[in-house]
């Protein structure tokens, strides 16, 4: 179990050259070289940047340059050139050779986020989440990380796993996730096919949810639930009530004119 000195930091932003430069012994090549990179990206030439920093890294510096340079190159990628996943190797360098804690979080935090939102390895943010909320004391957003652990389960298709894991959240009022908890629950039942159980879930959820986007989308759900459940007369009537509210009138059009001729077709 890792331990941090505290729980709260802030994220640091790209290296400024008089501290990149004084805080290390360079040779004279080397040092004139960081300086031209660190010009790059002083001047938001960040391409220019990448590549003078990945030729200094192939220079093979010694290894606390090559965790700066490291550190460099994954906020160039991940926050300025659209590079997300290429910024995971550089921000894993950091976290297997940088003893800092605060700088191993700060690089399991993007590390998690990327392999989440970008490259959908669920499987691997899981992995990085988990090893977040293992840091003893307790991160200051280990709510976030354990909510997303079983978003996590829930988009790598582990139903069971994440359904256990939002349950849990669900009974925990004092989670910052609590609410939401709800929601996925019953989005966890709707891909399960289990419709009665996905909508009591979202009626909880309606009861605790305040956002108005967010209860219609949620009342979208429950009347999807109700026709594929063959409860024709409820999905008709909670379609119905969103024909002011739901974003695109011409779907709830469409959803209620074919429920209609399923009802007639059925008293046949």
């Amino acid at each position: 179990m890792r331990r941090l000195n505290s729980s709260k930091f802030k994220w640091a932003p790209l290296l400024a050259g008089h501290l990149f430069l004084t805080s290390c012994d360079f040779t004279s090549g080397l040092n004139r070289e960081i300086l031209t990179a660190q010009d790059y990206v002083e001047r938001q030439e960040y391409e220019k940047a990448a590549e003078a920093y990945e030729r200094l890294l192939r220079q093979n510096p010694v290894k606390s340059i090559q965790t700066k340079i490291n550190y460099q190159l994954a906020e160039i990628y991940y926050l300025y050139l659209n590079q997300q996943t290429r910024a995971l190797s550089h921000y894993k360098y950091i976290v297997d050779n940088d003893e800092d804690p605060q700088n191993q979080v700060r690089s399991l935090d993007k590390i998690a986020d990327i392999n989440f939102s970008f490259a959908k390895n669920y499987r691997e943010a899981i992995r990085a989440y988990q090893t977040l909320l293992d840091f003893r004391p307790p991160l200051q957003n280990a709510d976030f990380y354990d909510f997303r652990v079983a978003e996590s389960l829930f988009e790598d298709g582990q139903l069971d796993k994440a359904e256990l894991r939002f349950a849990r959240l669900a009974l925990d009022t004092n989670h910052a996730h609590h609410i939401e908890s709800f929601y996925y629950q019953g989005l966890v039942r709707f891909y399960q096919k289990k419709w009665e159980a996905a909508v009591e879930r979202w009626v909880e959820y309606l009861k605790r949810e305040k956002r108005k986007d967010l209860i219609v989308k949620t009342k979208f759900l429950i009347a999807n639930a109700y026709e594929s459940g063959e409860k024709l007369k409820e999905a008709y009537n909670i379609y119905y009530s969103l024909l002011d509210d739901y974003p695109n009138p011409q779907v709830i059009k469409d959803r209620l004119k074919s429920l209609y001729a399923r009802r007639v077709a059925r008293k046949r």
